[in-house]
């Protein structure tokens, strides 16, 4: 079959339609002629694979990784840059416009500087092939693993500190189980790098520790032992084998550590210029409480604007952090709560007057307790910083009751793929 794209999919898909059904082609883009065949049929749309590119649009590249057509991890690597924010653009003015019924003002993306070699952080799947341990990523939609020598997302850092990690593990001899090993965890700032292992139960020998921790950049060593099959990449149990327990990193004038299992942006140049936004939406009041606010970055951030900071997070590790870069950065009004973000929020409303709600969810959005909290306080201003374009305009729909979207600022942290963050400004109606 041969058809003309019409549009993007959400998943940086080119769309056809037949039949009045979505066709969703991976790799192709809007504007080209293409031929392509259906491989799936659902009830309300069907996937397709691209056979042929007819007439390309002048959006379309040579991709610049040798595995943009088996790695899952990149899905616009085919298209220039500009294309890719022009993509994301259009999917969040059209999912807001969907979910939202909001069709008003959109600030222009704010660009990646460095579309290559940005991220900070990588979990890597890890497979003996032809009696070696080797890295790599899944096909999407699948469990196919896909050997990957050189990725070109990660930071020059992370590609060389990985190399060398597993040059110690295949060189160590065969009385490693190297089967046993199941990913590969790395976090690089400022130059210094923390290494999560990820294996079953077993125990590393010292010399194996030993010849790790001599690897130029390492400053933390930590084993997860793995036993159940969830999708968490760490297991139930953490080991700290040498080196530092955090890891550290420099943004702005501040001081910010991190455990294993505490989340900081992928990107973290565009997480500073993202945060500077932020607390630019911050007007000087009273409280502030953030939501999800992981180790506090944003929080501490924004400290200097308020009298009085509350940041709320589920995962222990982070809320260790978050107190402890409170208290090495000398900020006094800043206080962290371990918990469920909706069910604190809402024992805070009930004592205290918030003037700035900061919200920063998972993909998933925010929870039916978190909304309803929400709509019952008095909360003043919302900033709402999503991942996610169609569950932040699910929920704008709902914040919509007693708040007024006024303004929307989005930011490519993640060149190369379909995600895009958006930042959200809500005062009270």
């Amino acid at each position: 079959m041969k058809s003309v794209i019409k549009k993007w999919g959400i998943n940086g898909e080119g769309i056809v339609f037949r039949n009045k059904k979505p066709v969703f082609i991976v790799g192709a883009i809007p504007t080209e002629r293409v031929s392509y065949h259906i491989v799936q049929e659902h009830k309300t749309y069907c996937i397709g694979e691209l056979e042929k590119v007819e007439q390309e649009s002048s959006l379309r590249r040579y991709p610049v990784c040798q595995y943009a057509d088996r790695c899952s991890g990149c899905s616009l690597m085919h298209v220039k840059y500009k294309g890719q924010c022009k993509m994301k653009e259009q999917i969040l003015k059209e999912s807001l416009k969907k979910y939202a019924q909001y069709d008003g003002p959109i600030e222009p993306i704010r660009k990646n500087i460095n579309n290559l070699g940005y991220r900070n952080s990588c979990k890597l799947p890890l497979r003996v092939i032809q009696g070696k341990l080797v890295s790599g990523m899944y096909k999407k939609n699948s469990n196919d693993f896909v050997a990957i020598d050189h990725c070109l997302i990660h930071s020059k850092y992370i590609e060389h500190v990985r190399k060398q990690i597993l040059e110690v593990i295949n060189n160590y001899g065969s009385a490693l189980d190297k089967t046993l090993f199941k990913s590969l965890v790395i976090k690089e700032f400022n130059e210094k790098i923390q290494i999560i292992l990820v294996s079953g139960p077993m125990d590393f020998p010292q010399k194996l520790i030993d010849q790790i921790c001599n690897i130029e950049g390492i400053v933390s060593l930590w084993q997860s032992i793995k036993t159940d099959r969830s999708v968490d990449v760490f297991g139930s149990e953490m080991k700290h084998l040498a080196l530092e327990m955090n890891i550290t990193l420099n943004i702005e004038d501040l001081q910010l550590s991190l455990l294993p299992r505490s989340f900081f942006q992928l990107n973290t140049t565009q997480a500073v210029e993202m945060y500077k936004y932020v607390s630019s939406l911050v007007d000087s009041c009273n409280l502030l409480v953030e939501a999800y606010c992981g180790i506090g970055a944003m929080s501490l951030f924004c400290a200097k604007k308020v009298k009085q900071v509350i940041g709320i997070e589920y995962i222990d590790d982070a809320v260790k952090n978050a107190k402890e870069n409170a208290k090495i950065n000398h900020i006094k009004n800043a206080s962290f709560i371990c918990g469920d973000a909706g069910q604190v929020l809402r024992n805070i409303s009930k004592d205290h007057e918030i003037d700035t709600l900061i919200v920063d969810p998972p993909r998933t959005g925010l929870d039916r307790v978190m909304i309803d909290t929400i709509l019952s306080s008095n909360i003043k201003n919302i900033i709402y910083v999503s991942c996610n374009p169609s569950t932040l305009a699910k929920n704008i729909d709902a914040l919509n009751k007693r708040y007024h979207l006024v303004q929307v600022q989005p930011f490519d942290l993640f060149s190369q793929t379909q995600h895009i963050e958006t930042v959200c400004l809500f005062k009270r109606s």
